[in-house]
């Protein structure tokens, strides 16, 4: 202090460095990390699902599919012979129990893929569109956690849409055409409680090859800040990939690419089962879903949130 009473102290030394979180992570922001437990962000992004319409639209979409193959096979002047339509659609007419197997086959190729891809797009990108994204990252977050969280969300909520598939296939089947012991295609019979199981068996093996889309989808949404680009982009992606393998040149790409193996889960229907080749296919998703998660973190930790 000066004579005059002026302070003549040093000035203090600006900042270094970003400031650094409670838990000694170095972070833009003071605020305290967002409280909760370990399931508390997922279902922060569950509850956000559930007061969407469109999960709400996809689910009845899928709720519809059975329904309207047992009307429609209830209506037919003569039922479809082998190979006609889906796979099992055949059979429906003599045992409703095949009603979840064909519905599972009808939208694996396009539908299934599609709910996963409008899901996923929406997690990231439609935050940024709203501009919540920002908000949120504005306390010390991991974003490599929020992404495994968002992740986790879309595989859940698809995996409600499946068991809606396999519950209405056995419902309208049952109704329709009554549920009988499924026979193998090595000719064997099961019980019901083990056509039952086969059945979630085969609900889970398509809940694996749908795990790529999402995956695929939220790495197009923390690249972009539009959730109908992530969308597109996605979509075309899954189209591309399907025309390049569809021809011959392009041969040598199909052991690696994930929709080839969409279709191995037939395998579950033999006696015994043929684990291998379902094994095998579960190992291209988990890979394909691996990769295009880790891109999607890599991508998503060095974005700049700006809207």
């Amino acid at each position: 202090m000066s004579p005059g009473g002026v302070c003549v102290c040093p000035p203090a030394a600006p900042a270094t460095g970003p400031a650094v979180g409670p838990d000694g992570h170095s972070h833009g922001s003071t605020l305290p990390p967002m409280a909760g437990s370990v399931w508390g962000p997922l279902r922060r992004e569950w509850i956000k699902l559930l007061f969407t319409r469109r999960t709400y639209v996809i689910w009845a979409g899928l709720l519809a599919i059975p329904g309207l193959i047992t009307l429609a096979l209830k209506l037919a002047d003569s039922p479809p012979g082998p190979g006609e339509g889906p796979e099992f659609l055949s059979r429906i007419v003599g045992n409703g129990m095949y009603v979840p197997l064909a519905s599972l086959a009808a939208l694996l190729p396009f539908f299934l893929p599609l709910a996963a891809i409008m899901v996923a797009s929406y997690m990231i990108a439609g935050e940024a569109e709203l501009g919540t994204l920002r908000i949120v990252l504005l306390r010390p977050i991991d974003r490599g956690a929020m992404l495994v969280t968002k992740w986790l969300a879309a595989i859940a909520y698809l995996f409600v849409g499946l068991l809606i598939v396999v519950a209405g296939g056995l419902l309208f089947g049952g109704i329709f055409f009554g549920l009988e012991p499924l026979v193998t295609l090595s000719g064997s019979t099961v019980s019901i409680p083990e056509s039952i199981g086969l059945l979630l068996l085969t609900a889970l093996f398509a809940l694996a090859a749908m795990a790529c889309m999402i995956s695929m989808a939220l790495l197009f949404s923390a690249v972009t800040d539009s959730s109908l680009t992530a969308l597109i982009a996605t979509v075309v992606l899954y189209v591309v990939i399907q025309l390049l393998v569809s021809f011959s040149y392009f041969d040598w790409l199909v052991p690696y690419v994930f929709p080839t193996y969409f279709n191995d889960y037939i395998n579950l229907f033999r006696d015994p089962i043929a684990w291998r080749p379902v094994g095998k296919a579960v190992l291209v998703f988990g890979l394909w879903t691996t990769g295009l998660t880790a891109a999607a973190w890599l991508l998503f930790r060095r974005k700049d949130v700006l809207s």
